[in-house]
């Protein structure tokens, strides 16, 4: 048995335990499988900054390291991907299971949440199919299931990416996407109920299934050795809908930023 095979367990437990510091701040937990023609990983060094909860006006900010794998035989984990498997060896469809985690919310002392209550982080279980006919464009879909104050909340995350090269060592990266929440996610999430009502002063408010928030992004990277590349990138949000019309949605459009450092092994 090789190294990497023996060290297989104990690397998806680090990865799957590191993620609960990193993922809530991480854009790219899209489940990607890897090119089952290669072997390797990446450690990098992030600063973020997004907004503390999904509708919230105020931004939170944090630096973390991240680490990513991914085994030929179709294997990969990490601290933005979660752990999963790609079942397909060819490298222009990608489609796969794998497990993330939901990381709940806390409820603030003060402000929109206040008299909310917290929900507690819950495992996910996911599906994704992903199409690259090309190296300049990308088709994403992940199902999420799993979350939410009854771990029944469930989305949908459907996007587009257009990459290119626009100097020698720069790539730049262009994305949209969508994302549909059932009905148990939506009030997790941005509902009201009898109880929250009676300790936050909010009115009553039940959501229903349907789109949550549309996004665009834009990431540009600069490899500055073959092994070595510096990316940052900016996300702007705009939540739609019944999640748009919440009480406890304090602003439906959020900008988060990010910038890391990276080094290829």
């Amino acid at each position: 048995m090789s190294s990497s095979s023996k060290n297989f367990p104990l690397l998806v437990f680090a990865l799957s335990f590191a993620s609960l510091a990193s993922a809530q701040f991480s854009d790219e937990g899209d489940f990607q499988g890897p090119d089952h023609a290669r072997e390797g990983g990446r450690v990098s060094l992030w600063v973020s900054s997004k907004a503390d909860y999904s509708g919230s006006d105020a931004p939170r900010v944090a630096v973390m390291p991240a680490l990513e794998y991914q085994w030929a035989n179709g294997w990969f984990a990490g601290t933005n991907r979660g752990v999963g498997y790609n079942f397909s060896k060819d490298p222009t469809l990608q489609y796969g299971l794998g497990l993330g985690v939901d990381f709940g919310r806390k409820e603030s002392v003060t402000g929109a949440l206040a008299g909310m209550g917290s929900m507690d982080a819950k495992v996910e279980y996911g599906a994704f199919l992903n199409y690259a006919p090309d190296r300049h464009w990308r088709l994403s879909s992940v199902l999420r299931y799993g979350s939410g104050d009854t771990g029944e909340g469930a989305t949908a995350n459907f996007g587009a990416n257009y990459a290119m090269d626009i100097a020698p060592q720069w790539r730049l990266d262009l994305g949209v996407a969508t994302t549909w929440a059932n009905s148990q996610s939506m009030q997790s999430y941005f509902g009201v109920n009898a109880t929250q009502s009676q300790q936050s002063g909010h009115a009553v408010y039940s959501p229903a299934a349907g789109l949550r928030d549309v996004s665009y992004s834009l990431n540009l990277s600069y490899q500055i050795t073959p092994k070595i590349s510096v990316s940052g990138g900016i996300k702007a949000t705009s939540l739609v809908g019944d999640a748009r019309n919440s009480p406890i949605v304090t602003s439906p459009q959020s900008v988060s930023g990010s910038l890391s450092v990276g080094y290829a092994f």
